[in-house]
């Protein structure tokens, strides 16, 4: 007597089945995924905060060496004769384009830091900038970098030193400070536009520049970060 064999027929997930297993992989993306991007842009800033720190050590060489600071982008322009263009030529040996025209980027700051002792063997990247756009001051002030300003001699009006990057607003007995501290003599300060990728912020009567960025508020807040040669806070 032959045995007869029984065979159990394979059973596939039924539809309700199927979507029981996809919106349980959707709930788990939706909780997982957020957490990666805070921890992504958590990583970001921790490096704009170091990757500011060897920018700013380099600035400090070649002060030592040179005995100037850099020209920032806004003490650019002015023609041949202007302080800026006689810098460039007597201190920085003509490297990059001569500020005697203004600046198109924020890297072009940077040029003398890189030849011919190179103090930066790359030039600074802000990940939070954007090439494409102005991040708040003028048409045509954008690029890649740290955006790097002074409180340097080559502008004699105390009123341009730090840029418009502090502003502070009155409020009670005094002024209340809404931006960046102002720079003292011969000090310099790097700009990283921050997870807001703007440099400016309008509170609904006039324009305010570099408000401190502070985590505490939200990892994506608006604010920059501000590395400063003092070392003392943004």
């Amino acid at each position: 007597m032959k045995t007869a064999r029984l065979f159990k027929r394979s059973q596939g997930f039924t539809l309700i089945e199927l979507l029981i297993v996809i919106a349980i992989i959707l709930i788990l993306i939706a909780i997982a995924l957020p957490n990666f991007l805070e921890a992504q842009q958590r990583a970001k800033i921790a490096n704009v905060r170091a990757g500011m720190r060897g920018v700013g050590t380099a600035i400090e060489a070649f002060r030592t060496e040179r005995g100037v600071l850099l020209i920032d982008f806004w003490e650019d322009g002015g023609g041949v004769s202007s302080p800026a263009s006689q810098r460039w030529r007597e201190k920085f040996g003509r490297v990059g384009r001569d500020p005697a025209f203004q600046y198109k980027t924020f890297e072009e700051c940077y040029f003398p830091l890189t030849s011919p002792a190179a103090y930066l063997t790359t030039l600074p990247i802000d990940p939070f900038n954007d090439p494409s756009r102005s991040v708040g001051f003028g048409e045509n002030e954008k690029g890649l970098a740290y955006i790097y300003f002074d409180n340097d001699v080559l502008d004699p009006n105390p009123a341009n030193h730090d840029h418009g990057v502090e502003y502070y607003a009155p409020g009670g007995p005094g002024q209340v400070l809404y931006g960046a501290v102002p720079l003292k003599s011969e000090e310099f300060a790097l700009l990283s536009v921050g997870p807001d990728r703007f440099i400016e912020r309008t509170n609904g009567y006039s324009t305010i520049r570099g408000i401190p960025y502070n985590p505490t508020n939200g990892t994506n807040s608006i604010g920059d970060m501000v590395f400063r040669s003092s070392g003392i806070p943004g």
